[in-house]
């Protein structure tokens, strides 16, 4: 059970009107400023589900919502009681198909398993194209009916623009007759639906006809020429036949209404509620909201909570918890430390929960549902009852204790005020006595000594305090969960300009007994802020030297990528220079061989130069004997040919990873290094140690300079543009053995954010994606994990 004015004292009546904003319908944001939390653990889940899923179609699929309809409840009674529509309403009704139809073909486009209510409401939808295009084609506006909505209104329009035409033109003739020298202007006009010439007063017995009007001077009258009379008859006979016809137009359109006014109906009902939860999920994402883990064991776990109603720039997140250990919170501090924003914030957060809607929290963060709700918090003085504030209160209280129970949620800000503080405090602790006793939870904040003592040696209820400087007198927002705070009333009134004097009277009316708690507290709050001033200088250290040691670890690896690269430089830059010498010594050799032979002469030198030339070509081999040893080559086999696969490409004498097959052409891209090149398939060989090529196709990256990219940014691109750019990037990181990427692509109209993710679900190298989070760039980016 949720009082009226628990959810106005909590301002979740703010939180609700805020929501309503992004509805589109005006039925959505009726219902939704009239919303009322549910208790039901199952129905709170399947809400948030709804808006998890509405979250997904909005911000991943781009769905943009619920096209806007007026509600046609009123004119579907009217129709289906023997009504005829007029434009406007038909024109409603139209869109109430046109909404359904996008919604429901847009969904159903989507290939995603995650959503499954929507999709069943969006199943359901009543879709009648025929209807909707036919209302479209014939009602042109508001005011206005296509002249093709039927070939006799065509026919009947045509005759009315014939008989316009003739009646002007009859008239212009009978003015340049003779008749202009009695006319005001020369100009044909109406009145009354019929055409008539400006006459001047003193000439009307000039011009035979039936006079209609006259000028407001009595200068002009307006006559109706008796040559133009019948086809004046003629143009109203006609215009009769014209409306005639439209009322036909619209009684069999809205006979057509009758027959689906159930579906329009159910329309109504199903997108309204699609609607209200594309408003929570638009919602949750301008107040950077999170989905809270739900439980209905009482458990409250709020990690840098925003009070929604508080500036964005402004607010100071806090983080709390309770229903583990403890089933209350005992909330103290000084005024104006943020008690009372606290306890609001535990009890708006529960309610939105509770209405399907995200928090504007920490991830992780832990809500509960709760049977009932109830808070006494600031002044209720109630005039009409003469009740005084401290009696406005108890009356609350009581109201709240005669129904208190287990998995009920109780907010008391300030218990015990208003009296004596004697008599207050020992109220105070009966009441908590009984609260605990029912089981419930809550929180509690006063300002009673006595009730943090009692706290302190009371199980299901634990300390709690809003952290205050004691430096510059300030509260800093933050709560320290199992230690009672300090009001700091004296210290706060000095630094307000309060007398030395005054404070140190007050300080002489203090019992021993407060002043000796109060000391402790600031004594303990004291040693806990020097402790947090240490901890935070340790884990920066910690952190220090933590990256230091990753740097060092950086460094070394690095020299070590250095040296294999220049080693590797060194060995193929020989090999290179033996190749090139061993090349000239055979051109050498030729060429002696063709001049000795001219001379028909043998030689010794001819077998000198071939015994050097075969020493050459031995030393080709020795420096490099013991890394890059001979492998026996295998010819691979079809099933041996895979993307990602290291092989050896017998035509250029390398490893190489095959980056893309193409078997009708009997083709493989490979990659060595960082270069790309074609191959013929058969020219690729399985190397008997695979663990050797590979471990050389990693010294041939390195040697090459090659850091595997995570991320492209594609914004600007057209569509095709960016899916060949996104294509390339991710064979590389397969290649390369990534397992997750970055895309950004940007938000804007959402075109080439869709264009991105509809090609992501076809690529087989794509094990699946999502969009970034809250600092990763949230929708104007994807994370794509790759197989």
């Amino acid at each position: 059970m949720i009082l009226e004015k628990t959810l106005k004292a909590l301002e979740f009546d703010k939180i609700l009107f805020n929501l309503s904003n992004y509805a589109v319908l005006d039925r959505t944001k009726s219902e939704l400023i009239s919303f009322s939390p549910l208790s039901d653990f199952k129905e709170v889940s399947l809400l948030l589900d709804k808006t998890q899923e509405a979250y997904s179609l909005f911000y991943d699929h781009g769905i943009s919502g619920v096209f806007y309809f007026a509600d046609i409840a009123d004119e579907l009674r009217r129709v289906n009681a023997g009504g005829t529509l007029n434009n406007i309403e038909l024109l409603r009704v139209a869109d109430n198909l046109k909404s359904a139809r996008n919604l429901k073909h847009g969904i159903a486009a989507i290939n995603d398993e995650k959503i499954v209510h929507l999709r069943k409401i969006s199943d359901s939808l009543y879709e009648n194209y025929e209807l909707e295009k036919e209302i479209t084609s014939k009602i042109i506006s508001e005011d206005e009916i296509s002249d093709n909505a039927s070939p006799r209104l065509y026919s009947i329009r045509k005759n009315i623009r014939d008989i316009n035409a003739r009646i002007r033109e009859k008239l212009n003739s009978y003015m340049r007759a003779g008749a202009n020298k009695y006319l005001q202007d020369a100009v044909v006009t109406m009145r009354q639906d019929r055409y008539v010439i400006p006459v001047k007063s003193e000439f009307r017995s000039q011009i035979k006809g039936f006079i209609h009007d006259q000028s407001s001077s009595g200068a002009t009258v307006f006559i109706e020429p008796e040559q133009v009379m019948e086809l004046n008859n003629d143009l109203k006979r006609a215009t009769f036949e014209e409306r005639e016809e439209i009322y036909k137009i619209l009684a069999e359109l809205s006979s057509k209404v009758v027959l689906c006014s159930n579906g329009l109906t159910e329309n109504a009902v199903a997108l309204t509620e699609i609607d209200g939860f594309f408003a929570r999920a638009e919602y949750a994402f301008k107040t950077k909201s999170i989905r809270p883990e739900l439980n209905n064991q009482g458990i409250i776990d709020i990690k840098k909570g925003r009070h929604p109603l508080i500036d964005a720039e402004k607010v100071v997140p806090i983080s709390l918890h309770l229903g583990e250990k403890f089933n209350f919170l005992l909330l103290t501090g000084p005024n104006t430390g943020g008690k009372t924003v606290s306890l609001k914030l535990v009890g708006l957060f529960s309610l939105m929960a509770m209405s399907g809607m995200f928090i504007p929290a920490g991830l992780d963060s832990r809500v509960s549902v709760f049977d009932g709700v109830y808070s006494d918090i600031g002044d209720e003085q109630s005039i009409e009852q003469s009740l005084s504030t401290f009696s406005s209160h108890i009356k609350n209280l009581i109201d709240i204790l005669n129904v208190v129970q287990g998995k009920n949620l109780v907010l008391l800000d300030e218990i015990g005020a208003g009296t004596d503080p004697e008599e207050g405090s020992a109220i105070a602790l009966a009441i908590i006595d009984k609260l605990l006793e029912s089981d419930c939870y809550g929180i509690i904040t006063t300002h009673y000594s006595k009730l943090k003592e009692y706290a302190m040696t009371t199980d299901k209820i634990e300390n709690a305090s809003m952290e205050f400087d004691a430096a510059t007198l300030k509260p800093v927002y933050k709560i320290n969960i199992g230690i009672p705070g300090s009001s700091n009333a004296i210290e706060i009134a000095k630094t307000l300009g309060l007398s030395q004097e005054v404070i140190n009277g007050a300080f002489r009316y203090l019992s021993d007994k407060s002043i000796g708690f109060e000391e402790v507290l600031k004594k303990a709050e004291q040693s806990r802020r020097e402790y947090d001033r240490l901890s935070a200088e340790l884990a920066t250290n910690l952190a220090e030297k933590d990256k230091e040691l990753k740097d060092i670890t950086a460094e070394k690896e690095k020299i070590k990528a250095e040296r294999e690269r220049i080693y590797f430089t060194a060995r193929q830059e020989t090999k290179r220079i033996v190749a090139d010498k061993l090349s000239e010594a055979e051109e050498i050799i030729v060429e002696l061989k063709k001049i000795l032979k001219a001379a028909n002469l043998e030689s010794k030198e001819i077998i000198r130069a071939s015994e050097l030339k075969n020493r050459i070509q031995n030393s080709r081999y020795l420096d490099f004997e013991s890394e890059n040893a001979p492998i026996e080559l295998i010819k691979a086999g079809e099933n041996d040919v895979k993307t990602g696969k290291t092989v050896y490409v017998k035509s250029l004498d390398a490893y190489a990873r095959i980056v893309s097959i193409n078997k009708n052409k009997g083709e493989a891209e490979i990659l060595i290094g960082d270069i790309k090149s074609k191959i013929k398939i058969s020219d690729i060989y399985n190397p008997e140690d695979a663990e050797k090529s590979e471990k050389t196709v990693k010294i041939v990256n390195k040697a090459r300079g090659v850091s595997p990219k995570k991320e492209i940014n594609v914004i600007g691109k057209s569509s095709l543009e960016a899916i060949d750019e996104v294509k390339a990037f991710i064979d590389q990181a397969v290649v390369n053995g990534l397992e997750e990427i970055k895309i950004v692509h940007g938000v804007g109209a959402g075109i080439l954010l869709k264009a991105i993710r509809e090609y992501l679900k076809q690529d087989k190298n794509v094990k699946d994606f999502r969009r970034g989070l809250y600092g990763e760039g949230e929708n104007g980016v994807t994370i794509v994990h790759l197989k």
